[in-house]
């Protein structure tokens, strides 16, 4: 695996402001950089990770001290974000603004479409803020159940954005408690264990808890993966709620009550195909399962998994990420990819 981070990866749009003060006013040149499309399924790792909406260039070009303030927002789906800084004379600063969203009013986009992005520089002249620069853009974006595998940069390089599925495994949402508290029923002793016991019997608790008390089934929907392909992806709790499931869907919902136990999990990504794997915490051996066998035997559904998992080894472990790949859910909370909720 190779984790993404420190970068917002996708196509940069640019737009250049020189701004100047007439004679006895202040005097900066500001320069400001934006991004699209944006995923807002990657909303609450963006945030985390402190990867930018927007990059400000501003210098102050006057040998006289001039105080600044941006603010920007998505309108109608953000809140404001604001930084107010101070610019020494002939210094230049590069500021970073990363807009919180208002998650509520995001998730009713349902299809890929245009949001306004307004922001305004504004400089401070006679004891108030002026408005010196002001502008709204529009952004694609992508509805929170859209995952993008990959993006094309505007330089032609390509970003793989993979580690981000792990933002639709989501351990502490009340569907995941719901399905646990229900698979302590086939448990032995009626207890899960987690990370102090052995995974083979929890998993299979959780097996057979979808199986039987929520009949959930698989259901063959495209699996689009690779190169710029934008794939929607169920939430574990519409995967529950529904009752059915594709091999992506499964493998984040199964990798869900994995991390909810403390049992470290993978989500193995192969060209037209996805599964869970996951690290056994007494033997230390990794299994795997394929989640679109749920209307088989748990130990069928287990075979197949490890004999995916070891047909693929190699090509998981060469450098092309496109010919399969393995996302480490703990590696990429620790690079600041959190749950979408």
């Amino acid at each position: 695996m190779g984790l993404v981070s420190g970068t917002r990866g996708l196509l940069l749009l640019f737009f250049v402001s020189l701004i100047l003060g007439c004679a006895g006013r202040p005097t900066i040149e500001v320069s400001v950089k934006y991004y699209s499309p944006y995923p807002l399924a990657f909303y609450n790792a963006y945030y985390n990770q402190k990867i930018p909406d927007l990059t400000f260039y501003i210098k102050n070009p006057s040998n006289r001290p001039v105080r600044v303030r941006i603010v920007s927002e998505y309108l109608g789906y953000s809140y404001e974000a604001v930084d107010t800084l101070e610019l020494k004379p002939g210094e230049s600063v590069v500021l970073n603004q990363t807009i919180p969203l208002n998650v509520s009013r995001i998730e009713g986009i349902e299809e890929e479409t245009y949001i306004p992005l307004h922001y305004s520089v504004q400089v401070m002249e006679d004891g108030r803020w002026v408005n010196w620069s002001e502008r709204t853009v529009m952004v694609r974006v992508y509805p929170v159940d859209c995952m993008v595998w990959a993006v094309r940069m505007n330089d032609g390089r390509l970003l793989n954005m993979q580690d981000y599925i792990a933002v639709f495994v989501t351990p502490n949402a009340k569907a995941i408690r719901e399905l646990l508290a229900k698979a302590k029923d086939f448990a032995p002793h009626h207890r899960l264990d987690g990370a102090e016991g052995s995974s083979l019997p929890q998993v299979r608790a959780i097996f057979d808890a979808l199986k039987f008390d929520y009949n959930v089934s698989y259901v063959n929907t495209p699996f689009f993966y690779g190169r710029d392909y934008v794939q929607r992806v169920r939430l574990p709790s519409e995967s529950l709620k529904l009752g059915a499931m594709n091999c992506v869907d499964g493998a984040v919902l199964f990798a869900s009550a994995l991390e909810a136990l403390g049992i470290k999990s993978y989500i193995v990504l192969l060209p037209n195909h996805a599964f869970v794997a996951w690290k056994d915490p007494e033997n230390g051996l990794v299994y795997a399962l394929e989640t679109t066998l749920i209307n088989s035997s748990f130990q069928v559904a287990l075979n197949k998994g490890l004999e995916e998992l070891n047909k693929n080894l190699k090509r998981l472990n060469d450098e092309d990420p496109w010919n399969g790949y393995l996302v480490d859910v703990e590696a990429c909370r620790k690079e600041g990819i959190l749950p979408l909720y």
